[in-house]
């Protein structure tokens, strides 16, 4: 059974792609997000899995809800005691433009053999943009001619 966090690691997810403005998911491309954790247990944990979900944003026409679960990607990566790691994640998706809370939670293990346990952190919960990839003259999908009889 998963546990709330009562473990001294700490968890930050950035962007590298990201805007001034905000993260944009653009749709059929990757979205990237780096992962920092830093374990300041006495014993190493090891990294299980990652992933998250979209969700609508609260509101005045009710809570959130989930509107698509995003592919947890499995690690296996131990994070010695007092160290530092970093790990790539990314998910493509394909939605209408709209704005949606990114959910992004991280698995891990800790303890000895006999006495392991699972908690499950989230690492990052805020609004993001869906949109649209932007055209370029460049495309040659803007220069496919209809033809008709």
């Amino acid at each position: 059974m998963p546990q709330t966090p009562n473990l001294a690691v700490t968890a930050s997810a950035s962007f590298p792609d990201s805007e001034v403005f905000g993260v944009k998911l653009v749709n059929n491309r990757p979205t990237r997000a780096t992962f920092s954790f830093s374990n300041d247990e006495p014993e190493a944990v090891v990294l299980r899995y990652i992933g998250g979900h979209l969700a609508t944003p609260e509101g005045p026409t009710g809570p959130s809800q989930v509107i698509r679960n995003l592919t947890a990607t499995q690690y296996n990566v131990e994070i010695p005691a007092g160290e530092k790691e970093t790990i790539q994640y990314s998910f493509i998706n394909e939605m209408h433009p709209q704005d949606l809370r990114l959910n992004l939670m991280a698995v891990l293990v800790a303890g000895q053999a006999e006495k392991q346990a699972l908690y499950t952190m989230q690492v990052y919960n805020e609004t993001v943009s869906v949109v649209e990839a932007p055209m370029s003259w460049f495309d040659p999908q803007m220069y496919v001619l209809s033809l008709r009889p």
